[in-house]
C-alpha cells in the first residue's frame, strides 16, 4: 500500500463543471487524477481549507455519526479501477472489530479529510495509473485523465522515440479499456 495526498482540485478546461482531484503519493512523485463532479469537488476542497458552514454537511454528518457510535475510521484505501471509475473503501473499527465499507471514491477522500486519516492505494494499482517518464528529471503523467486519442498519440511519438516501456504502458491502458468495454 502507498500513502496518497491531496494535492489539487481543478477544473476541466473543456467543462468547468467538471473537476479533476489530484492525488500524489506522500513519498514520491507518483500522481493519479480522479474525475470529480462540481458537488463532489466542493465537498474536498471545504474539508482541505476546512470550511466551516454552520450545518453539518454529509460527509461531516458520518464523522458525527460514526463518533456517536464509537466507530473510528481507520483509513480509507483505493483498491481498483473498472471501467474508468476508482472503487474505494473506508476501513472503520469499533472496539476489536475491523470493518470495510465501499464507497464511492470522491466520497470516501471527502470523509478521510474531514477524519484526518490516511489516503492509501494498491502498489500495482498506482503503478498502472500514472507514467513516470525521468528522461527529464522525474515526472509524472497520470494517463486515466487522458482520451483514447491523446493516449495513442503518446504511444507513437514513444515509439518513435525509442521508449518501449512507455510505449507499453499506454498500450496496456489502452487494451484494459477496450477489454472493460470502454472507450473513451
Amino acid at each position: 500500500m502507498v500513502e496518497l495526498v491531496v494535492t489539487d482540485i481543478m477544473s476541466k478546461v473543456s467543462d468547468h463543471r467538471a473537476h479533476v482531484l489530484v492525488l500524489q503519493e506522500k513519498e514520491g512523485l507518483r500522481k493519479i487524477i480522479v474525475a470529480l463532479g462540481m458537488l463532489e469537488a466542493q465537498a474536498i476542497a471545504f474539508a482541505l481549507r476546512k470550511v466551516d458552514v454552520g450545518r453539518p454537511l454529509t460527509h461531516d454528518l458520518f464523522g458525527s455519526l460514526a463518533k456517536a457510535f464509537d466507530i473510528e475510521l481507520q483509513h480509507v484505501f483505493i483498491d481498483r479501477i473498472d471501467d474508468g471509475t476508482f472503487y474505494s473503501v473506508l476501513y472503520y473499527k469499533r472496539g476489536e472489530d475491523f470493518v470495510g465499507v465501499d464507497s464511492r471514491t470522491s466520497d470516501a477522500i471527502a470523509i478521510a479529510l474531514r477524519a484526518e486519516v490516511p489516503i492509501y492505494i494498491r502498489e500495482e494499482l498506482l503503478n498502472r495509473m500514472c507514467i513516470r517518464d525521468e528522461r527529464n528529471g522525474a515526472i509524472s503523467i497520470p494517463i486515466t485523465a487522458a482520451d483514447e486519442n491523446t493516449l495513442r498519440a503518446a504511444m507513437e511519438n514513444a515509439v518513435k522515440e525509442e521508449n518501449y516501456e512507455l510505449a507499453m504502458k499506454l498500450k496496456e491502458e489502452l487494451d484494459s479499456r477496450h477489454h472493460n468495454g470502454s472507450a473513451e
